[in-house]
């Protein structure tokens, strides 16, 4: 089920937690919504088997404030980790643990958002989606093991999910690819070569929404883009912040943690998902509506 935010609030991600019956498991990038939390405690609190991975260095984060987020993830009663070295940026190495989902054993949820309240119901565009689907449940779970214990995900979670490091690349180039037009958001734009290319490719199909603050490197690949024909608008960052990652097709969507750049598709941990049926109409009515107010 997909659930757009910041209409959703935290309920996407609380009933996961709350439908947990033995084990739930919770890798993301930030950690601090307090309703999460409260239900994190209450799953521990009726005997369920918590494990929660965060990064440790967020971008422009202080080391109080992830000292902060770490005493209240543990006052929950959950089991602690830091994510795997190789997604830990040091000196001029930039790599983070940017994946946002948790999983219970029988569902899960993966998405956009990160566990704040910005992302989740505060102020920002953002997809969630939650599923019982025993394939990707299994790949979410897969993934979470291979990290909570330092290994590499097995191969077969890339054919199930959109999965950084590793072919999630390739797959964000078969939606932008699909025939006819796209319409993409992001909250950055690159460069990634051979993304940025294939989007211009598209020219007058491709319609994309970024936010109103991008960088001076984000404009020059606006220009980029608006040189081959392809329109892009910029969303004001109040009263909605775009942060999301989405694109929607004729015949195939993608939601997930990845940015369009270097760093995100070959370094970092990220997760997302291909979509299609009934929840490409709910993406593409958002876009429509995202576009209308963007400039």
């Amino acid at each position: 089920m997909l659930f757009i935010e910041p209409h959703a609030g935290p309920s996407p991600v609380v009933q996961v937690i709350d439908s947990a019956h033995r084990e739930l498991d919770i890798g993301v990038y930030y950690l601090d919504d307090r309703k999460v939390l409260s239900a994190v405690r209450a799953a521990v609190r009726r005997g369920v088997d918590v494990r929660v991975m965060v990064e440790p260095k967020p971008y422009g984060m202080k080391p109080w404030q992830v000292r902060k987020e770490v005493r209240a993830i543990e006052s929950t009663g959950a089991h602690f980790e830091y994510v795997p070295n190789r997604f830990v940026s040091y000196g001029d190495q930039y790599a983070f643990y940017h994946a946002k989902y948790c999983v219970n054993g029988h569902e899960a949820e993966i998405g956009t958002a990160n566990f704040d309240w910005s992302g989740l119901g505060g102020r920002n565009r953002e997809y969630l989606y939650t599923t019982t689907n025993a394939t990707v449940v299994r790949a979410v779970q897969a993934v979470f093991d291979a990290d909570w214990s330092d290994q590499r995900a097995p191969a077969w979670t890339h054919r199930v999910l959109v999965l950084s490091p590793g072919t999630s690349a390739a797959q964000l180039l078969e939606v932008i690819n699909q025939p006819g037009a796209i319409d993409v958001e992001s909250e950055e734009l690159g460069p990634y070569a051979p993304i940025l290319d294939a989007l211009a490719a598209k020219g007058h199909d491709l319609r994309m929404i970024l936010p109103a603050s991008i960088d001076s490197e984000d404009r020059r690949d606006v220009a980029f883009l608006r040189s081959h024909g392809c329109q892009v608008r910029l969303l004001p960052v109040k009263p909605v912040y775009m942060h999301a990652k989405m694109i929607v097709g004729q015949s195939l969507a993608f939601i997930g943690s990845e940015n369009f750049t270097q760093t995100s598709l070959e370094d970092n941990r990220e997760m997302g998902l291909l979509l299609n049926g009934a929840d490409m109409a709910r993406l593409q009515a958002q876009f429509d509506r995202d576009w209308a107010r963007a400039g």
